[in-house]
This record gives structure tokens, sequence and C-alpha cells, in this order.
């Protein structure tokens, strides 16, 4: 199932986002009394990076203004409106639900051209025959830590804890700024990524990037892959291996595979597990 398509099916089913009315084109006239659901909102970031005015969605822990306390941050690749916020704000509310894991700020940051915004330059004719527009990876980054994340805890009570998660290209993504840029965020989950791109260079890459990066301590990297194989499942397992043999002694890492999942399955029960680990309980 598309995210479209997911989207579509929440709309139907009357969850009304940002204070719509309706979701449906022939939407019945409203009866007295109704009164629109907000899960979040959307803001228009003005950025140096990219040169334009990108989108990002905020949702709030409940009663958030009457906690009085700091949360952490989630922040979620692929976030716009039509993409997983949607999704994520409903995970998000099992925080305060169940207590199976901390409430936290979900941060939604929309991809505009997510192909070119989360891959490395390739020149491997694979990859060039299906995303001839690549290489944003580094770019997107930057508008992430430069940009998105002192929006964010200027304008919020953020606890200085914060994650990244994301799907497939968003997976890569998120592996990739765990191996090259580890201090960018405390946790990270990589959720089926897309690690057969650029030939898999990323997980042959990977030992030696765990062996010379700069690793802050207390960070935490959770993947994932449904039942995908060929040189998907292989990048996936070289980073396990890399992982297994060199991960720094002070990361908390977890691999674990749903091979009863695919692809368009699996993101919410790895989300959910997950969020039971990087945002364990307090004790």
């Amino acid at each position: 199932m598309s995210i479209s398509t997911k989207f579509r099916m929440l709309c139907g089913a009357t969850i009304l986002l940002l204070g719509a009315v309706a979701c449906q084109e022939d939407a019945p006239p409203p009866i007295e009394g109704e009164t629109p659901l907000t899960i979040g909102s959307a803001f228009p970031l003005e950025s140096t990076v990219f040169d334009e005015v990108r989108t990002i969605t905020v949702s709030l822990p409940y009663k958030y203004d009457e906690k009085k306390k700091d949360f952490p941050v989630l922040y979620v690749v692929d976030g716009g409106i039509e993409q997983d916020f949607v999704p994520m704000a409903g995970m998000s509310a099992l925080a305060s639900l169940s207590g199976q894991f901390r409430e936290f700020i979900l941060v939604g940051i929309q991809t505009n051209n997510r192909y070119y915004e989360l891959t490395a330059p390739s020149e491997v004719p694979f990859d060039l025959e299906n995303i001839p527009v690549n290489g944003g990876a580094d770019k997107f980054r930057q508008h992430l830590q430069d940009e998105v994340k002192p929006f964010i805890e200027g304008r919020y009570r953020t606890s200085g804890e914060d994650a990244i998660i994301g799907e497939s290209l968003a997976g890569l993504f998120i592996a990739e700024t765990f191996l090259r840029a580890p201090a960018s965020f405390d946790h990270y989950v990589a959720v089926s990524p897309s690690m057969w791109w650029l030939d898999m260079t990323l997980s042959r890459e990977a030992a030696g990037l765990l062996n010379t990066a700069d690793f802050p301590a207390d960070r935490s990297f959770y993947f994932t892959i449904a039942s995908e194989g060929g040189t998907m499942l292989e990048g996936v397992e070289r980073l396990a291996a890399a992982l297994e043999a060199h991960a720094p002694e002070s990361l908390n890492w977890w691999y674990e595979p749903m091979p009863e999942e695919h692809h368009h399955t699996i993101y919410n029960p790895a989300t959910l597990q997950a969020l039971r680990l990087i945002f364990a309980p307090e004790e």
C-alpha cells in the first residue's frame, strides 16, 4: 500500500488533519456541535540550503502546555502531511495512552524530491536508470542540522535528546548519517534501508567508518528489514556484521529482521519496537 493510499484511507475514516473540515470532496454539511480534530501543525520554513520554503509538521504530546516539562524529539524523514506524518502521529499518541515508551515531540520533515534528497551521488548504471537525479543527501543533512533542528529547539521545550526515523531511501539516509555524522542525533532508526544504493557502498565502508568515526557516548542504532532479498538484504546483513565486529562499546544497537512483513507493511511494527527501545520509560 502506498503512502498516498494510506493517507486517503485515513481521510475516508474522517480523521481531520490540521483543522480541515473533511477530506472528501463531497463532504456532508457540518453538524451542530461538530468539532474538527487537529493532530498537529504544519509550518513553512525558509531554507537557505535549498533556496526555497520547505514544510515541517509538528505534533505535541498530550496536554503539552499543562505538563511544563521538556520532551525528547523524534524527527521523521518523509514526514509531510501526505507522507508518514499522520500514521506517526497516531504512534506518538500511544506514549500517553499506554506508557510503553516516553512521550516525545514529533517533527515531520517533508521531502520534496526524496530520490534526490536522500541519496548519495551515484554513477552506477542501475542507479542512474532508476534515479537519474540523485546525490542530495549531504544537502538534506545540512538542512536538518542547520535549519530544522534550531527551529524546533528554539520553539518548543526540548530535552536535548533526539531521534530520527525513516524507511527505504529514508532508512538509507539515516544509516548513512549514523555512520558518517554520528553526532547529528542521539538515536537512529532505519526501517528496511535501501542499502542496495551505490552498489552497496555504504555497507562495504561500514567497518572502516565504525573504526574511524568519532562516536559520542550513548548513541543508539536500530535497524530492521522485511522480506526483501537481493542486494537490499545483502547490504543490511553486511552492515550488521560490521557492527558485530566493530561497534564502539558505548553504542547500543539492535538488528531485528521482520521477514513476516514486506516493504509496505513493516513501518508500523518496526516503529513500535524501536520506540520501546530508544525511548524506554524511565525507571
